[in-house]
């Protein structure tokens, strides 16, 4: 974790070096638990009529690609999608109602009209440049990694 003596530092340089590090270590263990606890919620919202579709998040070199399975959506104009760096939002509108009956511990009969789902991206992405598909209740959306290193030309 921290090593003990680094050469060429002040005493206060090294107290600030091991407080950097700590504050990292937290950071990480904190940023672990939102991400568990962000497994652990339900997948619909009773309140808003809204269900969260299957999804799949893939990382290529070049771009992070979600696909989201839409059953009951039938055209791409009820789809609502916003992009950020780092995150990527939709709603869907279905044109059939799903009706869920007896379920879970509630034992009471919901319905869903609308699928509505939060991804945080695993890494920064230009929004801007995102295309998105559907096609046969199936949306991909591809958005391009935003690289942090830009390359300059020499003249």
């Amino acid at each position: 974790m921290y090593e003990r003596r680094r050469r060429g530092e002040s005493f206060f340089e090294r107290i600030l070096n091991y407080f950097t590090e700590i504050g990292e270590e937290i950071d990480e263990f904190v940023e672990s638990m939102f991400e568990a606890m962000s497994l652990s919620k339900p997948d619909w919202d009773a309140e808003m009529c809204c269900i969260e579709p299957l999804v799949h998040v893939e990382t290529t070199p070049e771009s992070v690609i979600v696909t989201a399975d839409l059953p009951y959506v039938e055209n791409k104009n009820d789809i609502r999608i916003s992009a950020t760096e780092d995150s990527l939002e939709f709603t869907a509108n279905m044109k059939k109602e799903v009706r869920f009956e007896k379920w879970g511990t509630i034992q009471r009969e919901t319905s869903f009209r609308k699928y509505r789902k939060f991804i945080r991206l695993p890494e920064k992405v230009v929004p801007e440049e995102a295309k998105a598909t559907f096609k046969n209740g199936i949306l991909q959306v591809v958005l391009p990694k935003k690289f942090k290193a830009t390359p300059i030309k020499v003249e």
